[in-house]
């Protein structure tokens, strides 16, 4: 079984993201999610791509 780690990230207009990071290979992957758990690949509030380095942790 594969191990998951998730935290709540931000994107610059505030909305809160969930990113889930799962191992692949020799790397992490990630994938974001709404607060009703749907992967999402844009920010539902401000319509900006959603990725890793744009989110901001509090």
């Amino acid at each position: 079984m594969k191990k998951i780690h998730s935290k709540v990230g931000y994107c610059k207009c505030g909305y809160d993201a969930r990113m889930e990071f799962l191992p692949s290979g020799f790397k992490w992957i990630y994938r974001v999610f709404d607060m009703d758990h749907n992967e999402i690949t844009g920010c539902p509030a401000s319509g900006n791509k959603i990725t890793e380095d744009d989110l901001e942790s509090m």
